[in-house]
């Protein structure tokens, strides 16, 4: 299979959606990726792994909403199941059959619903610490959400914390932080609108699937996991190879929760040594 060629932009739900396709600089028949990032984040995130994956795999990377160059859409539902359909209907665009997914953060929880709902197009799951087990937002932070000044009080919330901030927190290397991160993960939060759709979010996100709905995905399952993560720790991982009866757990010593910043050579390297077995 071969991408015919590469778009930029696909309109969904009447909000433009922001994606790249990378053409694999090796066999024509190479298998596809398809690469979901996390929140706050983009597909930017991804760029230190692209040139070693590609080599390998066709690959496509988007910007979930309202997140990187993503239109920031009030009305848009940002739900976990709408994202999941959404990279359905970019495969459906390309005429791309199946793939496998890697997936990071809030991306991961993304990839499982597709792995859930769409068995028979998603081949195998790479997921790096993967949001799991969390609720839906309780009634209360659903209520502050939709109260009209919240857009503006998340907006001196997360200028507070400061890119670099929140970037510190999710990085154990704080010397791998560099001044082209911090401009490129704040330019989306520069836009108003980006506020009014991550309080959004917050009412439209469901809960993360149940350990009865992860015994059900057959894919294979390579899980990857910093063990100084500080925002979902190491030992959530160990449930989630529990609940996935097709799961292989790697733990990377010295490395936080920014895993495709912070280990992108290890993570290709053992993904690669997967591709044969399919």
């Amino acid at each position: 299979m071969e991408i015919a060629k590469q778009k930029k932009i696909i309109r969904y739900q009447n909000v433009d959606i922001h994606y790249r396709v990378y053409h694999s600089t090796g066999k024509t028949d190479n298998p596809c990726l398809f690469l979901l990032h996390g929140f706050l984040s983009s597909q930017f995130c991804f760029r230190k792994m692209i040139p070693q994956l590609r080599r390998h795999f066709q690959i496509i990377t988007l910007d979930l909403p309202p997140f990187g160059k993503s239109e920031k859409a009030k009305a848009f539902c940002y739900s976990y199941q709408n994202m999941a359909d959404l990279a359905m209907y970019v495969l459906d665009a390309l005429n791309i059959e199946k793939v496998w997914i890697g997936a990071h953060s809030m991306g991961g929880q993304v990839a499982l619903r597709c792995a859930m709902h769409y068995p028979e197009r998603i081949e195998r799951l790479i997921l790096m610490a993967p949001s799991c087990y969390m609720k839906k937002a309780s009634r209360m932070l659903n209520t502050f959400s939709a109260f009209p000044p919240s857009p503006k009080l998340l907006k001196v919330a997360l200028r507070r914390a400061g890119v670099d901030g929140i970037l510190k927190k999710c990085m154990h290397d704080e010397q791998l932080i560099t001044k082209r991160m911090i401009a490129v993960y704040t330019k989306p939060f520069l836009e108003n609108d980006i506020y009014s759709c991550l309080t959004k979010l917050v009412r439209d996100r469901e809960g993360d699937l149940p350990s009865s709905s992860l015994h059900t995905i057959a894919q294979p399952c390579l899980i990857f996991w910093g063990k100084q993560d500080l925002i979902l720790p190491v030992s959530t991982s160990y449930r989630l190879l529990r609940d996935l009866p097709n799961a292989e757990l790697c733990t990377i010593s010295s490395v936080g929760h920014f895993l495709p910043e912070e280990a992108p050579a290890l993570i290709c390297d053992y993904m690669l040594s997967k591709v044969d077995q399919g």
